[in-house]
């Protein structure tokens, strides 16, 4: 940010050019800064040319105008009058910027705020502003002061100032603009606020003298000594309250968390944009600069808003989909779940496939004993009933026994003939194989829940045509992008703003209609209990990943301190290791929880779970009580 001059009007050289050690502080003040921004009332000789003279190797641009106005006010803020005409448009007089020749040494302005804004931020540093006086300066330093700037402020010699005056408003522009490297030169003497110094009791700043032997203020390169920070927390996945007896105030646990003071911001939480422009909850406190960070990872993505800004990444995370886990399969249904359809049908057709070769095998056998004259009836051990039967007949009875064989149930008319014989074995073989994974696999689908098939991906999520709603606004711009597929769009189009007492997971699990978005990290922490349980089941497509950072105010001088503080803990695997140990402490505390689910993945079979053999037996039985006495007779009476 470019520094903010102060100058006012005066014929005759002003007494602090002829101070030396005034020329010299000055020099020091804009030590590093090239491009300076000039506001004075004067065009030509006094101050500005003073100025000019003593910081001779910067570049400066001088803006000319009468003293801020009162009756102009736009947000609150008076603005500089006009020295052009009034029917100028904004576009006119940035195209009159645009033509240095034009210019005649001076920029003029318009009303508006915004075209002086833009005029400023022509500067790639920022824009510095000179005012004519303290009550002018009082009047617009909640405007235009920005706290990367270095300002100084040139009061009249006729100006009467108080120290304790000066001082309470240089503290106040600190607190609330955030700004410390401002100057304020009274009469022959340069005053400043020092934020971090001690005044000595035990409260945090002074006002300070400029002395040559001295030192200008900074920020504290590593210790800060005790100097305290208004930081905002609340309940999110790495940050959660905790109610003790002995405290007047929830403390917090988590990642996000190491010995700070914290304040809640309101019940919104992250906050929101509000329909008169400014912002509620933890991102309203940072722009008003009631907070100085916010120790809650925010998502790095604009906020619309231009008084916040991001500290260095401190980790990512994924936004994913939840649906209800789909329903337990029956268990008269669980013998059929053993092979996949596939797999069923196979065995199907290699029934109809083995009993075709039968078929094939037994007429080639049958042909070779007509040459032989020997009875193929004989042979082929047949009953009376089949040996009178059609060839349809016989050849249905063929595929009846290949399924008894292929299911190794009790076959009492083996064949006498030896080719037939071998073929058989084969077959028994075969039946063997598939039996024994068949009997093997029993046991497992009744210890080992199964369920139906869940929601896998996006499309199915789609396809489903569930409503998503969301607790958080931000979720309704944030989960799936704008002008990306269809199927995104569509997605979109699906969600919807719900605030609710109820939890919106719970809500998912209850009515299984609607599905909902939630950071990934959630569902191993506060949410495990969703998935332990199989309420709930997360679509591994996540549409969204994202990284995270704490979140300032815009310009904050301790950005730059807090920065190298995270990114020192990023490169210990500081950060890492405290997300794995709170991982570890919330299996520790579920404990007992998780015993229970990992207890339950072991099931004793009982008299229940065998409901479907009983019922096979019970039909097996009661056909034989009615078909068996007549079977038995026809064996007999062969």
């Amino acid at each position: 940010m470019a520094p903010l001059i102060v100058l006012s009007q005066q014929d005759s050289p002003p007494t602090w050019f002829n101070n030396g050690t005034i020329v010299t502080l000055i020099n020091d003040i804009f030590v590093g800064v090239n491009n300076v921004d000039i506001i004075s009332e004067d065009h030509g000789l006094g101050q500005t040319e003073r100025m000019i003279q003593v910081l001779n190797a910067k570049t400066f641009r001088i803006f000319g105008g009468a003293s801020p106005g009162e009756h102009i006010r736009i947000s609150g803020c008076p603005l500089p009058a006009v020295r052009g005409p009034f029917n100028e448009s904004v576009s006119q007089l940035y195209d009159k910027e645009g033509d240095e020749e034009n210019l005649d040494g001076f920029i003029q302005w318009d009303q508006s705020y915004e075209t002086f804004g833009k005029l400023l931020d022509q500067n790639q540093n920022g824009g510095y502003v000179v005012f004519a006086n303290l009550s002018g300066f009082r009047q617009l330093m909640k405007c235009l002061l920005d706290p990367v700037g270095t300002y100084l402020v040139l009061l009249k010699p006729s100006d009467e100032y108080d120290v304790d005056r000066l001082g309470r408003l240089l503290r106040s522009v600190w607190r609330h603009r955030g700004v410390y490297r401002l100057y304020v030169l009274a009469g022959e003497r340069i005053y400043t606020w020092d934020p971090f110094g001690r005044n000595g009791t035990l409260e945090f700043g002074v006002l300070k003298e400029l002395t040559v032997d001295g030192e200008l203020v900074k920020v504290p390169e590593i210790d800060f000594q005790g100097y305290p920070l208004n930081i905002d927390m609340f309940w999110s996945t790495y940050s959660e309250p905790v109610d003790r007896d002995n405290l007047s105030r929830s403390e917090f646990i988590g990642v996000d968390v190491l010995v700070i003071n914290h304040s809640y911001p309101d019940l919104l939480d992250f906050g929101s944009l509000l329909p008169n422009g400014t912002f509620s909850g933890s991102l309203g406190r940072l722009s008003r600069r009631e907070s100085d960070i916010a120790f809650v990872g925010f998502f790095i993505k604009d906020y619309f808003s231009r008084a916040v800004e991001f500290t260095a990444g401190v980790y990512n995370d994924e936004l994913c989909c939840l649906v209800r886990k789909a329903r337990r399969i029956p268990e008269y249904l669980l013998p059929f779940t053993i092979f996949p359809p596939g797999l069923w049908m196979l065995l199907l057709c290699m029934g109809l496939i083995y009993a075709g070769v039968w078929i094939f095998v037994r007429a080639g056998i049958r042909r070779t004993l007509s040459f032989q004259r020997k009875d193929p009836e004989y042979q082929f051990n047949l009953s009376k009933r089949v040996r009178t039967a059609s060839s349809l007949r016989k050849m249905l009875q063929i595929c009846i026994d290949t399924y008894i064989l292929l299911m190794s149930a009790p076959y009492r008319r083996f064949t006498r003939s030896g080719t037939e014989r071998i073929f058989l074995f084969g077959l028994m073989i075969v039946s063997l194989i598939f039996v024994s994974m068949f009997q093997s696999s029993l046991a497992s689908v009744f210890v080992n829940p199964l369920y139906y098939k869940d929601i896998n991906s996006l499309a199915q999520l789609d396809k489903a045509q569930y409503k998503i709603p969301v607790k958080y606004k931000g979720f309704l711009d944030d989960v799936f992008p704008t002008n990306y597929s269809t199927l995104m769009e569509s997605l979109r189009n699906r969600m919807i703003y719900e605030p609710s007492d109820e939890a919106t997971l719970a809500r998912v699990s209850r009515l299984g209609n609607i599905a909902t978005v939630t950071r990934k990290t959630t569902l191993t922490l506060d949410n495990a209990i969703y998935l332990s349980t199989n309420q709930l089941h997360m679509i591994p497509e996540c549409p969204r990943t994202y990284n995270l950072a704490y979140v300032v105010p815009r310009h904050s001088v301790l950005l730059e301190r807090i920065n190298g503080v995270l990114l020192r803990m990023l490169n210990g695997g500081l950060i890492n290791h405290w997300v794995a140990e709170m991982n570890y402490n919330v299996t520790l505390r579920n404990w007992e929880q998780v015993r229970r689910v990992h207890n339950a993945n072991y099931k004793v079979l009982t008299v229940v779970d065998m409901e479907f053999s009983l019922y096979l037996l019970a039909i097996g039985l009661a056909y034989e009580r009615h078909a068996g006495t007549r079977f038995e007779y026809s064996y007999r009476a062969f």
